[in-house]
This record gives C-alpha cells, sequence and structure tokens, in this order.
C-alpha cells in the first residue's frame, strides 16, 4: 500500500511509521512494505497501543532483532497472551 499524496493516512499509521522511520536507528524502514505492514498490525491488534508496544520492544532487546518485522509480530501476539493473564 503506497499512499498516494491525496490520500489521508491514518493517524495511528503516521505515527508509527514516523517512529520506525525516524525514532528506531537499526531499523531498516522501507516505504513500500511498511505502509502495509503497519496497518495490516493494528487490524490484526486493535486491543494494543501499538506504538507503546513497539517503543517497549525496541528498548527491551540490548542488540537489535535480525528480523524487527517478525521480532514485532512475534512481540504482540506475546503481550496479548501478557494481558489475558
Amino acid at each position: 500500500m503506497i499512499l498516494s499524496e491525496t490520500t489521508a493516512p491514518d493517524p495511528e499509521v503516521q505515527r508509527i511509521l514516523d517512529y520506525l522511520e525516524h525514532r528506531w536507528p537499526d531499523y531498516h524502514f522501507d516505504p513500500e512494505i511498511d505502509p502495509d505492514f503497519v496497518t495490516e498490525l493494528i487490524a490484526d491488534s486493535p486491543d494494543l497501543d501499538l506504538l507503546e508496544q513497539i517503543k517497549t520492544m525496541r528498548w527491551y532487546y540490548e542488540t537489535p532483532p535480525k528480523k524487527p518485522r517478525a521480532a514485532i509480530r512475534r512481540w504482540l501476539a506475546n503481550a496479548r497472551k501478557r494481558r489475558s493473564w
């Protein structure tokens, strides 16, 4: 999903994309992949504060994960489990 200049991005999507691109130095942001990735995360995890979870995950690891998108999905899946305890 590449956002056209006339499409107003969802504010939550935009906040997360901005964080991944500008605030997470070791994240290899890809404007071709990440908008769809973030939109899918939001659809799959409506009960979580995704930006807060992504920030927490980033700072939890001492070394960045080799596959950050997969690591984010695993982190969010585990966050849902932690909430059900």
